[in-house]
């Protein structure tokens, strides 16, 4: 009778800490489930800290010499032009002199050359202001390409480290009210982060249309962090 009570006493005993680690697991894993992914957005409004603008021109002759003599001219011109601007001599480079051959058919000239003259700058607002006085250098004879995308101007926003941290800590900040806000209306609580993403940083236009940014002197920086939160 001793034995078979103790028999049955340990039955019983296994049976309830059984029931406790399978409630406790259940417990956990309807936990592990409960979770709010929520999003938080950090913005700054901008200006550029470079600018970059190129002098695209095209010239027909029918010998080499001809051409190299188009060529020094042109540079001549546009060196001056833009040392005239404010520019220094280091930010001016000769990008690409292409020399080829005219084949196409009706062509008025043997040789054709592509010059490209560029300046690379920081002076952002001395760049707008040369561009702006292009016609200078067609009046002079200078056959300036007017392709914005090849020829700019352009510009750059590169200061990222001075903004990088306080944006990604605001963001998560951003997230963590908008967590804290769900759990209020749900009745719970909001537990540890399950998993987060920082996300990736983006530049648009100041004026927030859907142009490159690169034209604009001013622009909007942002980036959107995507956390995950338990719910308690």
């Amino acid at each position: 009778m001793t034995q078979n009570w103790k028999n049955s006493a340990i039955l019983t005993l296994g049976m309830v800490l059984s029931a406790l680690i399978l409630g406790s697991f259940h417990y956990q894993s309807r936990q592990a489930q409960n979770f709010v992914t929520v999003k938080g957005l950090s913005e700054r409004l901008v200006e550029a800290d470079r600018g970059w603008w190129s002098i695209n021109a095209t010239y027909g002759a029918n010998t080499v010499q001809e051409i190299q003599s188009s060529i020094r001219w042109h540079e001549e011109k546009v060196r001056s032009f833009l040392l005239e601007a404010g520019f220094s001599t280091d930010e001016i480079q000769v990008e690409g002199i292409n020399i080829y051959r005219n084949n196409y058919q009706g062509a008025q000239t043997a040789l054709n050359a592509d010059v490209k003259i560029s300046v690379n700058t920081r002076k952002v607002g001395q760049i707008t202001a040369a561009s702006e006085r292009i016609g200078e250098l067609i009046a002079e004879g200078i056959l300036v390409s007017s392709d914005k995308w090849a020829t700019g101007p352009k510009y750059y926003f590169t200061d990222f480290k001075n903004l990088k941290t306080e944006m990604l800590a605001e963001a998560t900040q951003e997230a963590k009210k908008a967590a804290e806000e769900f759990a209020r209306n749900s009745g719970t609580k909001v537990g540890k982060i399950r998993r987060a993403n920082q996300g990736i940083f983006q530049i648009i236009p100041g004026n927030r249309t859907s142009e490159n940014e690169e034209f604009f002197i001013d622009k909007v920086v942002r980036v959107v962090s995507t956390v995950d939160y338990y719910l308690e």
